[in-house]
């Protein structure tokens, strides 16, 4: 159980980052709408964010918190290794410094996304224990 959760841990973090990248790597092939690549961009990692939080924690039952720390971190890092692995590569043209500070930044999204995922989940199970207490 520990390993598939691992898995999943990695694996939804490797699409938190692969289908925003893909979305904006759309848009340099259409250079009348650069202009929209902060946006796109950082609208691109919040759908993404959300979307693979939920199905990461339909399986979570508890500690919802620790959760949400664990995987926004553990996606936040998979985001900027794999980033640098293509700078490094050759296959993106950013330079570092203004990765640093123009792409990198956008990623601080996820551990808020999932952090405010794992507070709702835990603010809900605390009232239905009270609302069960007070039967």
């Amino acid at each position: 159980m520990f390993m598939i959760r691992i898995l999943k841990l990695i694996g939804y973090g490797f699409l938190v980052w692969l289908i925003p990248t893909l979305i904006t790597s759309a848009l340099i092939v259409f250079p009348s709408i650069a202009y929209l690549f902060d946006i796109v961009s950082a609208l691109a990692i919040i759908i993404s964010a959300a979307l693979f939080s939920y199905l990461y924690f339909k399986d979570v039952h508890m500690n919802f918190i620790k959760e949400g720390i664990i995987i926004g971190i553990t996606w936040l890092i998979l985001s900027i290794v794999f980033d640098l692995i293509m700078i490094i590569v050759g296959v993106s043209t950013i330079s570092l410094t203004n990765y640093a500070f123009l792409v990198a930044p956008l990623y601080v999204i996820i551990p808020v996304i999932t952090v405010s995922y794992g507070l709702h989940l835990d603010h809900n199970k605390t009232n239905k224990l009270k609302t069960l207490e007070n039967l």
